[in-house]
């Protein structure tokens, strides 16, 4: 028995190797590309073959890829981390004095790139909301996006992108808090959560404008960076207290989930039979950090409940930050109500 197992394992890897063997040709032709860059015969004719090389990486090398995925379980999004990859290293190994062409195509062709693919996700969240209300399900803007991003985007770029996005959305576009449901709770209305994010918002942007005069006078260029960046971390603080009221926690009694939020910076998806034990706990958490705080804030954001589970889970902060947790310290403002309704809905398994 323990033959044909191992047979069949054998068998199986062969399967796997045969089958995404195709996939290893574009990688070929870009390090075969880039030997002819490191080559005596590119010295002879650089402009021309830096031309050519840049056609190749930028067109045929991710049109070839293409055609090998177009029937595959890949996304076809990733053509366009392709398409980087080929940008990054003609970048990085054709001479700066023969990047005219690589240029242009940074100038007026990326752009509409990056345009595309955001306009491409917007489609995607339009799509999904609609299949949503046809359903007769509800769900914020943020997680639909994130769901539409992992359709469109590899992960990591996805994730970046969709923060990118929810800072805009929730620091420019959406005012209005909806009525909490029954399945609802939310997490800022007994502790001082906003009160301190409006604090950090009003000190980064004070020191911003302090700032400003002095660096501008020292260097312009570093002057504008970081004022630009003091800015948008100001923005992103903003948001985040705009998207608490809007993103409460809920409990999916149908699909028997728990979705925990904080903000547009993190969310869990929690199947209830994941869950051992509900606690109420106000007490200083233990120094061995056997319990994880929610809050991507750490010992800022307060907390007065602890999830204990069944098994080590994982999960995403901002920009896909990953962070591990065995127990879970939540706030929740009506902390019984929260409690009954999960045993209620639990009860019902």
């Amino acid at each position: 028995m323990t033959d044909k197992n191992n047979h069949r394992t054998m068998n199986t890897k062969a399967i796997n190797f045969v089958k995404f063997l195709p996939l290893t040709i574009p990688f070929l032709i870009i390090a075969s590309l880039i030997l002819v860059i490191k080559s005596s015969f590119f010295s002879e004719n650089p402009q021309v073959l830096s031309n050519a090389i840049t056609i190749d990486l930028l067109v045929i090398v991710p049109f070839l890829y293409f055609l090998i995925i177009r029937k595959r379980d890949i996304p076809k999004i990733t053509v366009v981390t392709m398409f980087i990859l080929g940008m990054v290293l003609l970048s990085y190994f054709i001479p700066e004095e023969n990047q005219l062409f690589l240029n242009n195509v940074k100038t007026y062709f990326l752009p509409f790139l990056e345009l595309g693919i955001l306009s491409f996700v917007i489609y995607k969240v339009v799509q999904l909301t609609k299949a949503y209300k046809r359903e007769g399900k509800k769900q914020d803007f943020h997680s639909t996006l994130l769901e539409a991003g992992a359709k469109v985007l590899p992960k990591k770029i996805s994730t970046v992108l969709v923060t990118e996005i929810s800072v805009v959305y929730y620091g420019f576009l959406k005012w209005k808090s909806k009525k909490l449901a029954e399945n609802e709770f939310s997490y800022h209305r007994k502790n001082a959560l906003i009160s301190i994010l409006a604090g950090f918002t009003i000190i980064i942007l004070a020191e911003t404008v302090g700032l400003h005069a002095w660096l501008v006078k020292w260097n312009p260029i570093v002057g504008w960076i970081i004022t630009f960046l003091s800015a948008y971390t100001a923005l992103q603080f903003f948001a985040l207290l705009k998207s608490i009221p809007m993103r409460p926690i809920t409990i999916d009694s149908k699909e028997q989930i728990l979705h925990l939020k904080y903000g547009y910076f993190t969310e869990i998806s929690l199947p209830l039979h994941l869950i051992e034990k509900v606690e109420v706990h106000t007490k200083d958490l233990p120094e061995d950090k056997s319990i994880t705080i929610f809050s991507p804030l750490g010992g800022i954001g307060e907390h007065n409940m602890v999830l204990h589970l069944k098994e080590e889970i994982k999960f995403s902060g901002i920009y896909g930050i990953k962070r591990k947790a065995k127990s879970l310290a939540i706030f929740i403002d009506d902390t019984e109500r929260f409690r009954k309704y999960i045993e209620k809905t639990t009860s019902e398994l």
